[in-house]
Order: structure tokens, then sequence, then C-alpha cells
């Protein structure tokens, strides 16, 4: 059976993680680099889509277009002079530049580098000032990124799933070339999130998080990361504390969870019609893992979303998705 994959560039450099390293490093406690970094975070509402052909969702995006738009703040090589030893110890990424199209490999990086980045970010926070200065830029453009990564950690590693059976699950991620793959045998869930705002995380967005803590476990430098993430992420919402109950919602309950009085559906009228990631003929496509777009066939019905301009957005077996009104009817 074919894998699904959201990006007609695949890349397994996964550049989100510039986003919780610039997060971490603006945060330290060293002087001129600290206030570099400060300075930084104060321009969240000030950063460009820079590195990646992907509709711009910024900020309720995903993982690429998070790590794309802070990467406009500081640069890989900025980051890389900032820290004490080599951020990558392999990787596709050279030249003070991301790769984002690599198909071959993604990044790994160097447990040291991050160690020392969860440190800083735990000596930074106890600023509680800054903290206060910088939560509406955090709640405005980083909060539901982070706030995703730590439900998804979670989840893995709260005691519902074996060792063996998180492992054989990271396994499967990493060697998937897309950033999509089917697990539900196993019994791993991660079809729609509920955040504590209420709002809700389709898979095709959760599933790229997973794919990013699969590669950190398999550079080592899972632990680490979430111990700086947490450190930020707690020190801005206190009141995180997970449970599978509150955060995955499972199919039978969605419809009564979302909050749908009635159901509306979306019918396909045209042939190779084209999935896309967002409201505009310029968004990504959704495609199996060999490249190909996916279509839905004619006659095929999908939950209605919502709509805006020429798109309506649909639910395409889990993934919130985008067809154009031209080909489509509701019903």
């Amino acid at each position: 059976m074919k894998k699904l994959s959201f990006l007609s560039k695949m890349g397994k450099a996964i550049v989100v993680f510039a986003s919780t390293l610039v997060f971490s490093a603006f945060m330290s406690g060293g002087d001129n680099t600290a206030q570099r970094f400060k300075d930084a975070a104060m321009n969240l509402d000030k950063t460009r889509h820079t590195l990646i052909n992907e509709y711009d969702y910024w900020p309720k995006c995903g993982i690429r277009v998070t790590g794309s738009h802070l990467a406009s703040l500081i640069s890989l090589n900025e980051l890389q002079q900032m820290l004490p030893c080599p951020l990558y110890v392999s990787g596709p990424h050279h030249d003070g530049q991301w790769d984002l199209n690599n198909e071959a490999t993604f990044g790994h990086y160097n447990p040291e580098a991050i160690e020392y980045l969860a440190g800083l970010a735990q000596r930074v926070v106890s600023d509680k000032k800054f903290v206060k200065m910088s939560k509406p830029l955090i709640d405005n453009y980083l909060y539901r990124q982070m706030h995703i990564m730590m439900v998804i950690h979670d989840a893995l590693y709260d005691g519902t799933y074996s060792q063996k059976e998180r492992e054989r699950i990271f396994n499967t991620s990493v060697e998937t070339k897309g950033w999509e793959f089917d697990d539900y045998d196993a019994g791993f869930y991660l079809n729609r999130l509920r955040l504590d705002d209420d709002s809700y995380v389709f898979s095709n967005i959760s599933y790229r998080f997973l794919h990013f803590w699969a590669r950190r476990w398999a550079d080592g430098t899972i632990d680490p990361f979430y111990q700086g993430l947490s450190t930020i992420f707690k020190a801005y919402y206190p009141e995180y504390e997970y449970s599978a109950e509150r955060y995955l919602i499972p199919d039978d309950e969605w419809f009564e969870e979302g909050g749908y009085e009635e159901e509306v559906y979306v019918v396909i009228d045209g042939s190779e019609l084209r999935l896309r990631l967002g409201p505009s003929t310029s968004a990504d496509t959704f495609k199996w893992g060999d490249g190909s777009n996916r279509h839905p066939k004619v006659g095929e019905r999908f939950l209605y979303l919502s709509e805006e301009g020429d798109f309506y957005q649909i639910d395409f077996h889990g993934h919130a998705l985008w067809v154009s009104k031209k080909f489509t009817h509701l019903e």
C-alpha cells in the first residue's frame, strides 16, 4: 500500500527544530547573546516566510512553516556561532543553510548542543519579567506549536505504550519517506487532538510533529529536547498537565466533541481533483509517498469543515484539506 506525504518537495531535514532552538537561545543567560535572542523573541510579529515553498499558515501552522518563519529572526550560521559545540553531527545542513528538500537524510543534532540549550532555557525562564513581557507574543505565535509538541510527546510516554511498541512506532516513522504513516493497527491514535484553548489539530499537522520526535529519538536528543521544551512551555503555561482523555479524541466522539449540530458534506464532482493543504492554487497538494498527487473519487462525500474564497475545507479521512468549489457541491 502506498504511503502518504504532504509535501511536493519532501525532506527529512526538520527545520522546525530551529523554532525551539531559537526560542531556547533567546532565553539564554549570556549577556549580549541573551539580549540578541530576547530581541528576536520580541519580533515574532515581524517574521517572514523564507525557506520553503509551502502555503503560509503562520501563526496557526505546522512544523515546517514555523521553522521557516523563525529562521528569518536568526540564521543557522548565527545560531551556530553562539553555541560552544557543533549543532549537528551529521545531515544535509551545510554552509549556514538549512536544506529542507533533502529526501535522503535528515539532520542529526548534537546531544551536547541540545543539553546546552536546555540548560540555558532553565536559567532564563526564571526571569519572570521577561516571561511576562514576551507572553502575548508567545500566545499568538508559538503557543499552538509548542502545545502540539508537548501533547504528542506525552501521549507516547504516558504509559499507554510499552517501550517496544513506542520504538516500533518511532522506527516506522523514521523509515517513512514522507510526513505521515498509517499505524492504527497498534492503537496509536493521533488522528485528532484538542488543545487547551479548545481548538483542534488534524492528523496532517500532528503526524509531522510525531515524525519530529521520532527523529529526535533516532539521533539521541529526545530527552534533552523535551526537557528544554517543557521548561519553556510550563514557564508560560504552568496549568498544563497531560491526560489522554483531555487531548486525544477518538473518531466516534469527534462529531459530538467538535460541536457539529448538523453534518454538511462536500461532494466531489470532478475527476483528478487536487487536495490542497491551503485555500489557494499555490498551496501544496496532498501526495502519495512516491510524489504523485492523491485524488478523491467522483461522487465521494466528505465532511464540510469550513470555506475560504473559492475553496471548501473537508475532513479527508482525518486530514483537514481544501478542494475547489468549482468541482464540488454541498449536500
